[in-house]
């Protein structure tokens, strides 16, 4: 069994932790309180290995990045393009990394929540997006870490639906029909304590989650 991580927050670290979380925060304030905290050294060490990065968490913000025709698709932060994202010129070009035009509409309009199951059999990550009437939609992903990129959680998507009442409707995307590198993708987590993630993903995104109440530290 995977023990807790103790992890002491500064009265800083604490502070900038509320201010990033308080409902309202500008979008120059939470930036400043994410670099501030990413800087810090003041997160658990080797975050994607930590039990604490386990359970379930809230997004509360995202970074924005702009839309670029010459890689609609998206830009990913490494350069390389797989799959579809090939067949557009941006993917012979060095622009910068943003993220695809589904999602920015789904984290911009919706609740979103991910789950991280690390130490079971089969490692997961989970996204669940509410939608209006009690609807949602979830996206699946096989996970594995590794010792060499402690801060890293890679993932590969293999299941994705939309729920409604009883009525299951399949995602449009046929993950498991796609190439490894084309469905697959990344997640570094450059802070993390008991309450607070602030994660990157392979398109650039910066993700700021709260622990969500329901699911306890690990």
């Amino acid at each position: 069994m995977l023990l807790p991580t103790l992890l002491f927050l500064t009265p800083r670290l604490a502070e900038l932790e509320s201010t990033l979380l308080r409902p309202g925060a500008t979008t120059e304030v939470i930036a400043r309180c994410c670099e501030e905290l990413c800087a810090s050294g003041g997160g658990v060490d080797a975050p994607a290995l930590s039990p604490l990065i386990e359970g379930e968490w809230t997004l509360v913000d995202t970074s924005k990045s702009s839309f670029d025709p010459r890689a609609p698709l998206g830009a990913r932060s490494d350069g390389s393009s797989p799959g579809l994202e090939a067949l557009f010129p941006g993917a012979k070009q060095s622009i910068a990394a943003s993220s695809s035009p589904i999602q920015r509409a789904l984290l911009d309009a919706f609740s979103v929540t991910q789950t991280i199951e690390l130490s079971t059999p089969s490692p997961r990550v989970t996204q669940t997006v509410a939608l209006p009437g009690g609807a949602r939609l979830v996206l699946g992903a096989i996970a594995s870490t590794s010792d060499a990129a402690p801060s890293r959680v890679s993932f590969r998507f293999d299941e994705g639906f939309l729920q409604s009442g009883n009525l299951r409707l399949p995602y449009p995307v046929p993950f498991r029909l796609l190439p490894e590198a084309e469905a697959s993708g990344w997640l570094d987590t450059l802070y993390l304590s008991e309450s607070l993630r602030i994660s990157v993903g392979n398109k650039g995104t910066t993700f700021v989650l709260r622990r969500s109440p329901a699911a306890p530290a690990a």
